[in-house]
Parts: structure tokens; sequence; C-alpha cells
């Protein structure tokens, strides 16, 4: 027990864990390019849906990976290689993104029950780490195993059977995490690192928006209206950094049970950031439809706030009042600049504004933020 880092008083993420979170940014960075293809100005339905598809299993990976080590990291040498082997498999998945799920679909699923076989033996050897606890251990251990066994037999199968049958391994996974909810009691989630790690990840996440509006940059005539799309991009990503961390403190010391209202919304914040980072490429090129961009739009505006609110949402009660009220103002707000009849640089305009707004409107309870840091 003296060797777990869940007993740390001053725990903090290690290196490796801030390595992994650059594997999977640069999957997902190969995941989004689903979302850069406009085909005749249009990005169509089975786009987003291809996207989620693909980004689910990368993100479950990285899930798994850090619900394990929220409880069981010892950064020993077993570990180091066992987290180092599960990267080079989503590199190796990440290569079969680019090149063409469809045609390298059989290693691109192995690959991934690799990577979650890996963590679910992981688990088995953990099973005495917290002495008379090692049944959590072998219960998440054997879940992982039979999910990745689920979505391996999917290879067997031809589409659309196959597809079906390697998320219902995913599925598998969730439903059963939260129906086993109260067995994780037993080994409540380090609130301080599971904060901090998914904080990582979004701002590396925010990193690559940045290098989206780079991209988008680097081959095109400077013309005023690109000039303020890309202005007005940077500031809705900063904006959103805002938005984001501005009352971060408030979730770092709460006392998380199992740490599936952080770790689960956020798969929806991270897939809405997505969105909305292709928004600001595709207003920088002017490539899209406007119907197109509106309706992104409003899905990535969603999803982001789905995903940031509710954390907070169940974890600090005392938010809640504010949280309702200023989601619905901004929400609003979204509703009316997307009915504008505006073009794509326009609307980016507005929507930006809409995240200053609500960075205005998060003034409302600064005596919180304030008040628990000083408790801290």
């Amino acid at each position: 027990m003296k060797d777990l880092r869940y007993f740390d008083p001053h725990r903090r993420a290690t290196w490796l864990e801030l390595f992994f979170d650059l594997i999977f940014v640069v999957a997902i960075g190969d995941a989004g390019e689903i979302l850069s293809e406009a085909h005749e100005g249009h990005i169509g339905a089975h786009q987003i849906l291809r996207f989620v598809l693909v980004f689910l299993p990368l993100w479950w990976i990285w899930a798994g990976h850090t619900i394990y080590a929220n409880r069981f990291d010892t950064d020993s040498r077993q570990h180091r290689l066992s987290t180092l082997l599960i990267m080079f498999l989503l590199i190796v998945i990440s290569a079969q993104i680019s090149a063409g799920l469809q045609e390298h679909y059989a290693l691109a699923v192995a690959c991934y029950c690799g990577a979650r076989l890996i963590i679910a033996v992981m688990y088995f050897v953990s099973r005495r780490k917290h002495h008379d606890r090692g049944g959590f251990a072998s219960t998440v251990g054997t879940v992982f195993a039979v999910g990745a066994a689920i979505s391996l037999s999917s290879v067997m199968l031809k589409p659309p059977w196959s597809y079906l049958v390697f998320y219902a391994g995913i599925v598998f996974d969730m439903a059963a995490l939260l129906l086993l909810s109260r067995r994780l009691h037993v080994v409540p989630a380090h609130g301080a690192h599971l904060v901090e790690r998914v904080g990582c990840l979004t701002i590396i996440m925010l990193g690559e928006s940045v290098i989206s509006i780079s991209a988008a940059l680097a081959d095109i005539t400077w013309i005023r209206s690109n000039v303020i799309a890309a202005v007005s991009g940077f500031v809705m990503v900063s904006a959103i950094w805002w938005i984001y961390y501005d009352s971060f403190h408030l979730l770092e010391h709460r006392k998380l049970a199992t740490g599936h209202s952080i770790l689960y919304s956020h798969f929806f914040l991270f897939i809405g950031l997505a969105i909305l980072a292709s928004l600001i490429r595709h207003a920088i090129l002017d490539d899209l439809d406007p119907g197109d961009f509106r309706q992104l739009a409003a899905v990535g505006t969603v999803l982001f706030f789905l995903g940031k609110q509710y954390g907070y949402y169940m974890e600090v009660p005392e938010l809640r009042p504010y949280l309702l009220s200023n989601t619905a103002a901004v929400c609003a707000l979204t509703a009316l600049v997307l009915m504008l009849p505006l073009g794509l640089g326009a609307i980016l305009v507005g929507l930006t504004a809409t995240m200053i707004c609500y960075v205005l409107l998060n003034l409302r309870y600064r005596h919180l933020v304030r008040a628990r840091q000083a408790a801290a």
C-alpha cells in the first residue's frame, strides 16, 4: 500500500499520464479529420455519427486506463511498460483511422481489444493493493475482459453485425460499471487526481483547436473575412478556457464516490470541443453550407455545455441555480444567433459573443469560488 499513489497527500498527474494524453490527442486529431471534410460544402449527419463512433473506443481506452490509474497507480516499471504498450496500440489505431477503418477493421479492433485486455490484466495484478478490497479490482478486471472479448468476436461477423457487436462490448463495459457503482464505493475515486486528469486532457484539446486555426490560415489569401474568423475563433477558444477552468477549484476538493459524473460527462464535452474546433476551421476557409454550419454549431454548443455542466450539477449542488440560469441564457442567445441570416464568419462572431456572455454571467457566483479557495 505504501507504493500506491492513491495515498499520496500531494498527488499530481505523472509525466507518463501526460505523455498518454498527448498520444490520445494525436489519435483524436486523426478522427477529427472526419469533420474537416466538407463534400461540396456539406457535412452530413453520417459524418458526425462516424466521428462519434470512431471517437468512442479511443476515449474508452483513455477512460479505462484513467479509472485504473486513479486508484491503483504505483508508477512501477510494470505499470509504465503496460501503459506504453497501450499507447503504442493507440498509435496503430490512429494510423488505421487515417488509412481507412473499413479496410483495416480487424487490425483496429484487435488493437482496441488488446488495450482493454491489458487494462484488465493490470486490475487482476492489482487485486491485493488495497488488501482486503481485492474483490473490487477482480470485478472490474473481469468486466473489462468480458467487454473486450465481446468486441473482439465482431471480427468474425460481417457489417453491420460486426459493428453492432463491437460497440455492444463497449456498452457492456459502461453499463456494468454503472450497475456496480456500489462496489466501486469500496475504493472511492481520488477526486483531485481525476479532476486534474480531465483538466489536463481538456487543455491539450484546446491546444489542438489553436493548431486547427493555424492550419486553416496556412494556405489562404489573407482578407478581412478570414482574419475576423481567425481572431474570433481564438477568442472563442480563450472564452471556452475561461468557462471551463474559472470554477475548477470547486471540483478539485470534492469527495467523489465513483467519479462517473466527471469522467462520463467529459465524453460529451470532448466531442463538443472537436465540433467547435472544426467550425472555426470551416469559418476561416468559408467552405461550408450555412445550414450545415448552424446545425454543427448547435450540436457542438449543446454537447460542450452538457459535458461541462453535468459534473458541477452533480457534485456542487450549491451551483445548480446558477448553472441552470446561465446555461439557459447562453442557449437562448445561441439560438438567436443561429436564426439570423448571417455568413459563416458573422455566425462565428455571434457564437463567440455568447461564450463571452457566459464568462460574464459566471461572475455571479465568484463569491462561491473565493469561499471554496479560502477554505482550501
